[in-house]
């Protein structure tokens, strides 16, 4: 039988050490992103993962900030300083709408995570003028966000739900390779963006997946 988990919930200092992970994570995986974004425009997402890791890396340690909302916001602020590009800029906009959604609260968890996720695919839907089926970071985040939803309802605890939440932005990513591309240097491929992953749902995956990947840690020392 498995063991029963204690609930999981991110204070500020959480927050940062997730962000530390992302930073790895982004920049563990900038060349790969480079690569599948050289095939269908000029290659800069990779550049953009990789200073984007390092503003990451630099905020959570530099950051002093209680309010798990005002942290988040001050961050996507700091990702779009980073490098203002169109990618940047959405997830930023993801970044500082998520924070927008818990503002005032020191702790957050699995609901929390719901109302963040759901303000970031807001935000940069807002922000980008992008759908699901566009073949964007949407294709990886929407489905992340809404089976983090589904699990949450389910009464399921914060780890299953993350790693819920990290297959169906894998799969989302995955489903941008039969996509025609409609947004970004991309769009100007047309049907020969079909057969190439998108890059921008692959940063997300990546990102999804370290967040399941921390939950997992955090499950596990409060276990």
């Amino acid at each position: 039988m498995a063991a029963i988990m204690s609930a999981v919930a991110f204070d500020s200092p959480a927050l940062k050490r997730l962000l530390r992970d992302m930073a790895v994570t982004l920049q563990a995986h900038s060349e790969e992103i480079r690569e599948l974004d050289a095939k269908v425009g000029d290659g800069d997402l990779g550049i953009t993962v990789g200073l984007m890791g390092n503003a990451l890396a630099e905020f959570a340690e530099t950051a002093d900030e209680a309010d798990v909302g005002k942290l988040l916001m001050q961050c996507g602020l700091a990702v779009n300083r980073s490098n203002p590009s169109t990618f940047g800029t959405l997830l930023a906009s993801g970044f500082m709408a998520g924070g927008k959604a818990v503002m005032g609260k020191t702790s957050v968890g699995l609901a929390d995570w719901v109302e963040m996720g759901a303000g970031a695919v807001d935000g940069i839907q807002n922000r980008g003028k992008a759908s699901v089926g566009d073949k964007t970071m949407l294709d990886a985040l929407a489905p992340a966000v809404a089976e983090l939803s589904a699990e949450a309802r389910k009464g399921s605890d914060e780890r299953a739900a993350a790693r819920a939440a990290a297959r169906a932005a894998e799969q989302g990513m995955k489903a941008t390779i039969a996509m025609v591309a409609k947004c970004g240097r991309a769009r100007a491929f047309q049907e020969r963006s079909v057969g190439v992953q998108d890059g921008g749902a692959t940063a997300i995956f990546y990102l999804v997946k370290a967040f399941a990947d921390f939950v997992d840690k955090e499950s596990q020392s409060t276990g």
